[in-house]
């Protein structure tokens, strides 16, 4: 007999986090609103993450836990958690972020509200290894505009001021939407390629509770900054293997090749395509350190590059 889908799915993809993972599933335990499933991918990790998993799947039988036989990137495990979900609503979670017990139930009710919004998400705080704070969003990440062209104007210059807006995707989505959408792409940065494509869609809306901890510790990949651009295309997709990369280019190419494929009226994708081109001549010493770097970096030994671990399940910012 086919069980009834829940109203909301939240996907964990994980790799080595038996530190935190435990953590984040009794925060979706603790859950107010309680008709979701939990589907955990383990990315291959060579530490206690898919026993720790499994002990809460055998007590809770709305947890799945699915397994990788090698480590495929971040991106292609944040795609199949969402592939093999089922609910109305989607969520993505990290293992090592906490959430409040309010947060699905909060963020359910602005999307059943508004069926102009497609994605909700709390206020974000920034905390230690520990949970203690760190510091809170600088300023309001809604966009709300009815235009998309006014969306993407607005999402661009968020993104020039700050980086809090790309943790907006860890909010609830409308599924219907992101079956849409491209999803991840397996290259660095897709994240932001995909909050492109949902502000497209449709409105953004934070609700002005603090209900999201985003956690900061010495392992977080986005916190690196001793990589290369080989590290950082490997990170998204392991199967990658050019030795001379360029991942801010390749995300400048995928903001306007979206705008380019959308429906929107001839005027309304110029005005995107220079919001987009606004905001990445901000970040031109990207560009310019890709350019010299890369090649450099190409004509090093493969086995003298300090690869990355894959062991934070967040695309790069």
């Amino acid at each position: 007999m086919r069980v009834q889908a829940p109203v909301v799915s939240i996907g964990l993809p994980v790799y080595n986090g038996e530190s935190f993972v435990a953590e984040a599933i009794r925060c979706v335990l603790a859950q107010t609103f309680s008709d979701w499933e939990l589907i955990v991918c383990d990315n291959a990790s060579t530490d206690r993450t898919v026993a720790i998993c499994r002990e809460f799947a055998e007590q809770d039988s709305r947890i799945r836990v699915y397994e990788s036989p090698r480590n495929m990137g971040v991106t292609p495990n944040f795609n199949r958690v969402f592939q093999l979900s089922r609910g109305r609503y989607f969520k993505w979670i990290a293992h090592d972020d906490l959430f409040s017990p309010e947060f699905i139930e909060v963020c359910v009710q602005g999307l059943e509200q508004d069926e102009g919004v497609v994605l909700s998400f709390p206020t974000i705080s920034y905390v230690d290894a520990a949970g203690h704070l760190l510091r809170r969003q600088t300023f309001c990440l809604s966009i709300m505009d009815d235009a998309p062209e006014a969306r993407i104007a607005r999402l661009t210059g968020m993104e020039r001021k700050s980086a809090d807006i790309f943790w907006s995707l860890y909010g609830v989505i409308r599924r219907d939407v992101l079956e849409r959408t491209s999803l991840h792409g397996f290259y660095a940065g897709s994240d932001q390629v995909l909050l492109l494509e949902l502000a497209l869609s449709g409105r953004l809306q934070q609700v002005d509770k603090d209900m999201f901890f985003r956690r900061e510790h010495p392992a977080a990949a986005t916190l690196r900054r001793d990589w290369t651009a080989r590290d950082w295309i490997r990170f998204a997709y392991a199967d990658d293997k050019r030795r001379i990369a360029f991942p801010y280019c390749r995300m400048l190419k995928e903001h306007l090749a979206t705008i380019r494929r959308s429906d929107l009226p001839f005027s309304a994708r110029m005005r995107c395509i220079c919001a987009v081109l606004a905001r990445f001549a901000t970040q031109w010493k990207y560009f310019a350190e890709e350019a010299i770097w890369s090649p450099l970096h190409a004509l090093r030994p493969v086995q003298a590059q300090n690869n990355p671990p894959l062991s934070k399940d967040v695309a790069g910012h």
